[in-house]
């Protein structure tokens, strides 16, 4: 499982756009932690290259992101089961 400094990225995230919101860094924070504890107990069953690069999107622009990587992962899952249900019609 990767490691992410979330507070710095919540911290950035609360105080994009002007003086930093503690409701924004409470939020991020418990999202971040939600994210992380859906995908601690999966993250070794999921393939290599999956891991790989959900792992850059989820630190695309640095830091790192336990929401983001989990949101990659979930859409990676899902496209896998509708391409392996694609019939091509002719």
């Amino acid at each position: 499982m990767p490691i992410y400094d979330v507070k710095g990225h919540c911290e950035a995230v609360a105080a994009f756009g002007g003086s930093p919101s503690q409701s924004l860094l409470n939020g991020c924070l418990n999202m971040e932690q939600s994210a992380y504890n859906r995908l601690k107990p999966v993250w070794d069953t999921l393939p290599t290259a999956m891991q790989n690069h959900c792992d850059q999107v989820a630190t695309f622009g640095g830091g790192g992101s336990y929401s983001l990587l989990s949101g990659c992962v979930d859409q990676e899952i899902s496209a896998a089961k509708a391409n392996e249900n694609f019939r091509f019609k002719r």
